[in-house]
């Protein structure tokens, strides 16, 4: 009983100190902890690169991305480009495999996407464009975050 007693206070004295010590930070699933953000549209777009009409990849991924790059551009100031594997049935209802290119847009409007995607559509001959968007709380963390924080 009382071993049970002293692990208490020691539990309790902990707590104490890391709640009441207001110089203690705490990890937050919460970006505000980090300073001021922006609540905005993020836009996830899912380009597969098989063509709609043969249903196998004519134009090399590399040179997708290439072109794909030019046509964001013109339309956002920046994106996030990863590389992914695609499943899905297919017209002949059979299993498609395709390397799809996903797209993250921050800090842009859904005109801009759309020209990305009109303009995706017809150079390579897809029959359609998966497109998520969410609301996103945003930071641009830079090096003034970090010394503010460490004072």
């Amino acid at each position: 009983m009382k071993k049970t007693v002293n692990v208490l206070a020691v539990l309790l004295l902990t707590i104490t100190f890391l709640f009441g010590n207001s110089s203690v930070v705490f990890a937050s699933n919460d970006i505000s902890a980090l300073g001021k953000y922006s609540i905005q549209k993020k836009y996830t777009m899912y380009l597969g690169t098989n063509d709609k009409d043969t249903l196998s990849q004519i134009i090399p991924t590399e040179k997708i991305r290439e072109e794909m790059h030019e046509i964001c551009m013109k339309y956002v100031d920046g994106y996030t480009l990863t590389v992914a594997e695609g499943y899905y049935r297919d017209s002949n209802d059979g299993i498609s495999h395709e390397t799809s290119l996903i797209y993250v847009f921050v800090d842009t409007d859904i005109h801009a996407i759309q020209k990305i995607m009109d303009e995706a559509l017809v150079k390579f001959n897809q029959g359609s464009i998966l497109l998520e968007e969410s609301d996103s709380k945003s930071i641009f963390y830079s090096s003034s975050h970090h010394v503010a924080q460490m004072r």
